[in-house]
């Protein structure tokens, strides 16, 4: 049997162990499922959900899962890893998950799952974010159902930040700017996506600072999402007239790199548990990387 261990923080004494737990997001039937199963201890003794908690309290909830895709044939790259957390490198060119559990295939997931029985990490693979298939870098994945619920929680309230590092085409005039434009589906090609003042449309908000700009053809660019549309960066930076490089889709060229030149380079969040800082960067990837040194 497996189990979380969390030393109780100052904020949290005096809640019972329910309301801890719905602190975390955690739905009500899965707070009931925790109660039911009888495996809650609270300084190694066996409690109720009902009872309290004091500060520098160990509470632990034990729990059976299993690895629940299958694995593939390379191991995930881990760029940070703790209890409760793993921040991974994608490679621009595999997606995230299969269409099917039992799939034997070469996604994100799939190579996480090679890890885990490498590491003997026996749990049920959750990730909390997804990239675009083109795009390469960080995606935060859970070890565990509480850490999950709350980061799931806190990325879909736009509480975690996520940088960006792309090759936009053309010499940007402004260093560093805002692009705040709303986006919709484009009603003419499918999965993909347009500014538009129509009802239906959805706020969007993108910051950009220019990292390197000495070359006509494109611009280093470091990009933060301060909502998580789906395209936004490309279809904002192609609103502004500078479509990145690779992304035919919107604008861009594959003149100089065969891909959507995007990459997911930064996050940081408050660790769930201990709530500390974390904060983890992905090199720029090889391809981008000789774009810009063949300037």
């Amino acid at each position: 049997m497996d189990k979380i261990s969390i030393k109780i923080l100052d904020k949290y004494d005096g809640l019972t162990i329910k309301e801890f737990l719905k602190s975390f997001y955690l739905g009500r039937s899965k707070i009931e499922e925790i109660r039911n199963s009888n495996n809650v201890y609270l300084n190694q003794n066996k409690v109720s959900i009902d009872d309290k908690l004091k500060k520098d309290d160990i509470l632990e909830l034990r729990f059976v899962e299993k690895i629940d895709f299958k694995p593939s044939n390379i191991e995930a790259d881990v760029l940070y890893e703790d209890e409760c957390i793993l921040l991974v490198n994608k490679p621009s060119g595999i997606i995230i998950h299969p269409e099917y559990k039992d799939e034997e295939k070469d996604t994100l997931v799939n190579r996480v799952a090679t890890y885990y029985y490498h590491h003997k990490i026996f749990r049920n693979i959750r990730y909390v974010h997804r990239i675009d298939l083109e795009t390469s870098g960080i995606v935060l994945f859970c070890k565990d159902f509480l850490s999950f619920s709350l980061l799931n929680h806190l990325m879909e309230s736009h509480l975690i930040e996520r940088k960006y590092l792309a090759l936009c085409q053309n010499k940007f005039k402004n260093k560093e700017g805002v692009v705040e434009a709303p986006l919709s589906k484009d009603r003419h090609i499918n999965n993909k996506y347009r500014v538009s003042s129509s009802p239906s449309s959805q706020k969007a908000y993108t910051t950009y600072k220019v990292i390197e700009n000495k070359n006509k053809k494109c611009s280093l660019v470091e990009l933060l999402l301060k909502t998580g549309r789906t395209h936004q960066i490309r279809v904002h930076m192609s609103y502004i007239n500078h479509p990145l490089c690779g992304d035919e889709l919107y604008g861009g060229n594959k003149k100089l790199i065969s891909r959507v030149a995007l990459h997911s380079y930064s996050i940081s969040f408050f660790h769930p548990y201990t709530n500390e800082l974390i904060k983890v960067t992905c090199p720029l990837p090889k391809d981008m990387k000789e774009v810009i040194e063949n300037d």
